[in-house]
């Protein structure tokens, strides 16, 4: 399955592909409840790869059913510009629970700043529901471990049933995030 960069012609389709793929997530479903979800991720997702796509580092199959967004080696962090330009997205996004989703997002966040440097980030990898288990998410890991050069990836996972399809590509759970409430996140490496 080919594999290639993400281009801002893309971003409308794989913004509703996160959507789809984290729409009956645990943590997602947690944070934003309400039946208007897939609207709601669609814009948050929007907003994120808005702010990915640039970097280079977002990788999608050629019928844009699956979509990974890395960040590189010392670059997960959003700069503060960034920051000012998604708070709007993210406002209308999460709605009334906006304090829930910033309260998990800086979770995250400070257990993140606490691994090891040196790692690329697999901030969101997903698959829309009529391609799932067809190899999409493997080509997509496939074709970034063959970029890495056998460097360490991290990333958090949300949903207990992806945690096996994490494991079969070489991660392996180190933890859970420390959250204050809600489902949990694990945090998952590969060597």
């Amino acid at each position: 399955m080919d594999v290639r960069v993400a281009t801002a012609e893309d971003l409308p389709a794989l913004a509703a592909t996160l959507a789809d793929a984290f729409g009956q997530d645990p943590v997602w479903t947690w944070m934003i409840p309400d039946r208007d979800r897939h609207r709601r991720l669609t814009r948050l997702f929007g907003a994120l790869l808005g702010h990915a796509l640039p970097r280079g580092q977002v990788r999608t199959t050629l019928d844009r059913q699956a979509v990974a967004v890395w960040s590189a080696p010392g670059q997960w962090q959003l700069p503060l510009p960034s920051v000012a330009r998604a708070a709007p997205h993210l406002i209308r996004s999460a709605g009334p629970r906006l304090p829930r989703l910033l309260r998990r997002l800086g979770e995250i966040e400070r257990t993140h700043h606490q691994q090891p440097p040196g790692h690329w980030y697999l901030e969101f990898i997903g698959t829309a529901a009529p391609v799932r288990g067809q190899g999409h998410g493997t080509a997509l890991l496939g074709e970034a471990f063959g970029r890495f050069d056998g460097a360490p990836v991290y990333l958090e996972s949300s949903n207990p049933r992806n945690l096996p399809f994490y494991r079969r590509h070489g991660f392996e759970v180190t933890g859970q995030v420390p959250v204050t409430s809600g489902p949990p996140h694990w945090m998952m490496w590969r060597h």
